[in-house]
């Protein structure tokens, strides 16, 4: 997955992605957020906002800026924000990889079905924990590689047919804490057939593996 033709793919679903994604989105970002108990005056970070689904979901009383790759996603998001008028959110167009915010600018960061799209899962992490202040919450609405062998291994098996789609398969997210040293605070599924978890994460100084491994020993 290169940004660049993450770009042009997401460009192209743009004219799609509101026919299919919000029966699959909404009922789990719109439950995170409201578990993210933003207050007032707040600022939230919404990392890959797309068409901005999950923008109405937000509290008036937020500050909310919604950033994505992709010039056609963004121009939906625009429309959207225009319609129902979200005076308490803000659009850019970003790169989740080199975000265009000084360090410690918001109190949460949402990325929603993203850390699997991008091209270095660990650096954008990296980037949005130096965004977000320390104390902070980040909060991560993905499918990752089951930890059952034989699905895991099908999982592996169609990741080349899910990047032409724009997206990959098999990131697992045992292995993505371990080499970003998270804390994850929970984790969930909405039921026990969803594909997709919701991972909640204080922004504390990760531990480097180096010294993990030495502790251990």
């Amino acid at each position: 997955m290169e940004e660049k033709t993450t770009r042009n793919i997401y460009n192209v679903w743009s004219y799609f992605y509101d026919l299919f994604w919000p029966s699959i989105v909404h009922r789990r970002t719109s439950r995170a957020i409201e578990q993210m108990h933003i207050r007032p005056g707040e600022r939230v970070l919404d990392v890959g906002v797309g068409t901005g689904l999950a923008l109405e979901s937000y509290p008036s009383h937020a500050r909310v800026v919604g950033i994505d790759l992709s010039e056609g996603m963004l121009r939906r998001a625009r429309r959207r924000v225009v319609q129902n008028k979200m005076s308490w959110v803000n659009l850019a167009l970003g790169n989740a990889l080199e975000l265009p915010f000084p360090d410690q600018s918001f109190d949460h960061a949402l990325l929603s079905h993203l850390i699997t799209v991008v091209s270095d899962p660990v650096k954008m992490i990296e980037e949005t924990r130096r965004v977000v202040r320390p104390g902070g919450q980040i909060v991560i609405i993905n499918h990752f590689r089951s930890s059952n062998r034989l699905i895991g291994s099908i999982e592996k098996w169609i990741r080349p047919l899910c990047e032409h789609l724009g997206w990959r398969s098999d990131l697992c997210l045992r292995e993505l804490v371990q080499q970003t040293g998270l804390e994850v605070d929970f984790r969930y599924k909405l039921d026990n057939v969803d594909l997709f978890q919701t991972v909640f994460i204080t922004n504390r100084p990760s531990t480097p593996a180096s010294a993990q491994t030495t502790a251990a020993a």
